[in-house]
């Protein structure tokens, strides 16, 4: 069995995939399977992998279009290696990325799910900073951001079939969140190496340029009340809801001053009691969520015009300290 398998879900990638599986067919660490996951193509995509007859190329082909996460899965089900890499079809690796996983994680037991840093390039410049340690990377969770790049990610494959860890279909855009969630919450590690693993092409045509705001926040909404209260367990159901709308793109979210005030009250009611049995740390959980309230604080005050600093400091952070110091009740 190969101690690698690479997944590469493709979907009209003849653009770029000649030069990916370029990158990933020259690496330092050659014991691995390559497994192309097609979601039914209607360009050249399949064309350009079975041009390159190598053995170690395993091509699946979609007869209907599944989606990313669907695709993927398939790719899981089909994975014969030890450890299991993610790779996009548009993006280039470096020459040592998948040694440099392999052997962190054959070193680092404790570590389920390894990343590593990103360099931008074609329409952008510059090189990630993501977390290194297991805490800081799942303090970050709550955000869904800045905290891990998921086609630098390889994790161990006995892991996630022993927890029948899956990418769940109902999550647009933020499934790979939801399964690095699902593993944390199954008590694996996380950790992301200083070294830059991938070169991230950023163009227009790539999903994140193309976003259906709606559409995202309501797999937002799916997906953070399961992380909401795993990190903040005295919330109740009402509160979590109110909790929801630092995931809403900002000119959705509500911003009368009830509406904001019963945000407040249930962040500091979050805060007043964080979980700590999944790794998780306390101060870095608030600063991390503090900086949410501040942004959207910033927010309503510059753009919606919709509160001041004044109200701000009478009215919300008030209620906010004496939720965080129990002297409200819950609502």
């Amino acid at each position: 069995m190969p101690r690698i398998s690479i997944l590469l879900p493709t979907y009209n990638a003849a653009a770029y995939l000649a030069e990916t599986l370029e990158s990933l067919l020259i690496q330092t660490e050659q014991d691995f399977e390559l497994i192309v996951l097609d979601d039914a193509s209607t360009d050249s995509t399949v064309d350009i992998v079975r041009a390159r007859a190598d053995p170690r190329i395993r091509l699946h082909v979609n007869a209907v279009n599944l989606g990313t996460p669907g695709n993927i899965n398939i790719g899981l089900a089909l994975a014969r290696g030890d450890y299991v890499a993610r790779m996009d079809h548009d993006d280039l690796a470096a020459p040592d990325r998948l040694k440099l996983q392999a052997d962190f994680l054959d070193a680092h037991p404790e570590v389920t799910l390894l990343g590593g840093q990103i360099e931008h390039f074609h329409d952008q410049a510059g090189v990630s900073d993501f977390p290194l340690e297991d805490s800081a990377i799942k303090a970050r969770l709550l955000d869904g951001g800045r905290y891990m790049a998921n086609p630098t990610t390889m994790f161990r494959g006995d892991f996630q079939r022993r927890h029948k860890l899956w990418f769940d279909p109902n999550l647009y855009v933020v499934d790979d969140l939801g399964f690095i969630f699902d593993c944390m919450a199954a008590g694996g590690g996380l950790a992301n190496l200083p070294s830059t693993l991938i070169r991230y092409r950023v163009h227009p045509a790539m999903t994140s340029m193309n976003l259906d705001v709606e559409r995202l926040f309501q797999s937002k909404a799916r997906l953070y009340r399961r992380i909401l209260p795993s990190f903040f367990p005295a919330i109740t159901g009402a509160e979590c809801e109110r909790l929801l709308d630092l995931y809403r793109w900002k000119r959705t979210a509500p911003s009368d001053m009830g509406a904001l005030r019963g945000l407040f009250r249930a962040a500091g009611r979050a805060l007043a009691d964080v979980n700590q049995a999944l790794g998780q740390d306390r101060a870095q959980v608030a600063e991390v969520f503090s900086q949410m309230l501040m942004q959207h604080v910033n927010w309503m005050i510059a753009e919606a015009k919709s509160l001041t600093l004044s109200d701000f400091r009478a009215d919300l952070e008030p209620a906010y300290l004496a939720a965080l110091n129990g002297r409200e009740p819950a609502t």
